[in-house]
């Protein structure tokens, strides 16, 4: 019996496949399942039911679960004792929603990749409900969602709260200034799909002001909300870093909607069962890094051409 063996039946009874199991241990699923009969072998017992559209668990596998996740937990602790963070190495599959995306994440990889130039970071966008199943199902080591956790299976800690402000293109606003009115006069209300964490808080100001948007656009990505909204299509909530450069611009202006939205916070979503020291300390990098209120870059004011003279010069 070796540890590879008891990892590749650990992560196979615990991945929505072993598809995904195989994936997340960088072997092919052909080679996952070697190490998987080899251990039935070495038992003389069947692990894994193979007869349905899905292998399950058998008495034996079930009973072997909890003791293979306490070898595989002793083991990266030995590891973790027997060498510094700086040993780090592997891939790292972990999620995050396109606010993440677009404020912290590209200064969380530079630190990651400079701490720990062998470790591979997968980040994926997607909005928070389906970030969370894929958590569940092994896809991802940890994620980044603006929710607390739905599922046993999952643990969630809270990184931050973050501010949103209603806002509308001047062309659509005119006089107006309350977002209750803009939607009194027709204005669409612009938001992200179901599961997305910033729809919760838009329904709960809607029910709390008592407006009402008779029309409603759904688009899943922030920023293209964000350029709809210039465009004068509707209006829609966005986090207060966002609208630094685009209302002094011009591009937009804050509504002042009576109650303010309540802030949205961010949890840190990670399998219960997954203690392996490596992804705990990403984890940890994560929650010093994660820093929602970072201006988008994307938004700041392109760079000057150059005057005539310099590019005369420049040739």
């Amino acid at each position: 019996m070796t540890l590879k063996q008891l990892e590749a039946f650990y992560w196979a009874a615990s991945s929505a496949s072993f598809l995904i199991a195989a994936e997340r241990l960088h072997l092919s699923q052909s080679s996952l399942s070697k190490r998987i009969r080899e251990l039935e072998q070495q038992f003389g017992r069947t692990l894994f039911d193979r007869s349905g559209h899905k292998a399950v668990l058998t008495d034996a596998g079930r009973t072997l679960m909890p003791l293979a996740r306490k070898i595989l937990e002793s083991a990266d602790a030995l590891r973790s004792s027997m060498a510094d963070e700086a040993g780090l190495k592997g891939h790292c599959r972990f999620g995050l929603g396109e606010h993440s995306a677009l404020t912290w994440l590209p200064d969380f990889v530079a630190e990651a990749r400079r701490l720990y130039p062998a470790l591979t970071l997968d980040p994926s966008v997607d909005i928070g409900a389906r970030l969370e199943e894929q958590v569940d199902h092994g896809l991802l080591d940890f994620a980044i969602v603006a929710s607390p956790a739905t599922r046993p299976s999952i643990v969630a800690q809270a990184l931050a709260d973050v501010r949103f402000e209603w806002a509308a293109a001047p062309s659509l606003a005119g006089d107006l200034r309350d977002p209750a009115s803009l939607f009194a006069a027709g204005a669409a209300l612009i938001t992200m799909p179901a599961g997305a964490g910033a729809n919760r808080i838009v329904d709960q100001w809607l029910a709390a002001s008592g407006a009402e948007a008779a029309r409603r656009l759904t688009c899943n990505s922030m920023a293209a909300i964000a350029g709809l909204v210039v465009a004068g299509a509707g209006i829609s909530l966005f986090p207060q870093s966002w609208l630094g450069h685009m209302d002094r611009s011009g591009q937009l202006i804050r509504l002042r909607g009576r109650p303010e939205p309540v802030p949205l916070r961010y949890f840190l979503h990670w399998r219960r069962d997954d203690s392996r020291p490596s992804i705990r300390t990403l984890r940890d990098l994560v929650q010093a890094r994660a820093d929602f209120a970072r201006p988008l870059s994307f938004l700041q004011p392109p760079l000057a051409p150059p005057a005539p003279d310099d590019r005369k010069a420049e040739k």
